[in-house]
């Protein structure tokens, strides 16, 4: 339990960090951009770029939030409960979107990018991918997890 209640203090200065990151990225990017109709020749997306990057980056707000409360409920409630398993479900979902258009993003600008960078990329993406479907497979363990000591709890 004491790793679990670290990494959900870890989560805790991350995400404030991120939450921090994200008002600036739209005070200091975003709105000017869309105030001052900035165009950009140099980019794909125009205008719109600095706006997808911040949709992403609350994508993956949301993701890391709902593991957090996931991770508070098994700290509170212990590790089989249900709460843990529809946060970390919720939180999988949030970062598994996150990954695929952080992907799909990435495509769309390839011509900005080098290969080495487009490739880097990709493959943390890819990653992100997969760290979101494995949350969904840690909430079917959860569930499952839940069923079996409802039924001990039962039979004793």
């Amino acid at each position: 339990m004491k790793r679990i209640k670290l990494l959900y203090r870890f989560l805790i200065s991350i995400n404030i960090l991120f939450f921090i990151l994200l008002i600036l990225i739209l005070a200091i990017l975003v709105a000017p951009d869309f105030v001052y109709q900035k165009q950009y020749d140099d980019k794909t997306l125009g205008m719109f770029n600095h706006f997808i990057v911040f949709m992403r980056g609350i994508l993956l707000f949301i993701g890391l939030f709902k593991i957090q409360q996931g991770l508070y409920a098994i700290i509170k409630n212990g590790f089989y409960n249900s709460i843990s398993e529809i946060k970390f479900k919720n939180g999988g979902f949030f970062l598994t979107l996150f990954g695929v258009t952080a992907i799909i993003f990435n495509i769309i600008i390839k011509r900005e990018l080098q290969l080495n960078i487009f490739i880097t990329n990709f493959v943390q993406y890819l990653f992100v991918v997969l760290v979101g479907l494995g949350l969904y497979i840690l909430s079917d363990f959860i569930k499952s997890g839940g069923i079996l000591k409802e039924e001990n709890d039962f039979t004793i």
